[in-house]
């Protein structure tokens, strides 16, 4: 069997039962940090905006709420791709990543953190469609910020998220 479709085949199982293969091409850094910007921006905020509007104004629905909660959860599972050993601060220039070295240095609650994440939108999203709009409101918090909210955003930035730096 053709090397690179041997690679693709086995791409497609290991996709199929949920694990992750390496790339066949080997992503640059600078692609990889614009990966994961484009990811948290487009995949992880956008959600977190219907979350954000609903606890601080009240606006959209409880099945609003339900769905962005679950697209959170589904997608944290991802998290940990996005950030590849050797692609924080000190490997590249603070004003192309937020990334601190603490994300490699401490594994095990980096992914701690990323399974609260998870964890705590499930719970979310079950709470909103329980109906029960007073404990939705008090997950999200009514700042709009994702870092006062309990499901886990802020532990994550504060642990693990350096301040921004102009270029």
């Amino acid at each position: 069997m053709h090397p690179t479709r041997k690679a693709v085949i086995c791409a497609a199982l290991a996709s199929a039962m949920g694990l992750a293969m390496p790339s066949v091409h080997a992503q640059s850094g600078e692609d990889v940090l614009k990966g994961r910007v484009s990811f948290m921006r487009d995949e992880m905020q956008g959600p977190w905006k219907v979350l954000a509007a609903f606890g601080k104004s009240g606006q959209g629905s409880l099945a609003d709420v339900e769905k962005s909660a679950l697209m959170i959860a589904s997608r944290a599972k991802n998290i940990p791709q996005h950030f590849p050993t050797d692609t924080g601060r000190g490997k590249f220039p603070d004003h192309m990543t937020r990334a601190l070295p603490a994300i490699w240095q401490e594994p095990q609650k980096f992914q701690a953190l990323v399974q609260k994440l998870e964890q705590e939108s499930t719970k979310l999203a079950a709470l909103a469609k329980a109906g029960d709009k007073d404990a939705v409101v008090a997950m999200i918090g009514v700042s709009g910020s994702i870092n006062q909210t309990t499901i886990g955003c802020g532990d994550c930035h504060r642990a693990f998220w350096g301040p921004a730096v102009k270029k």
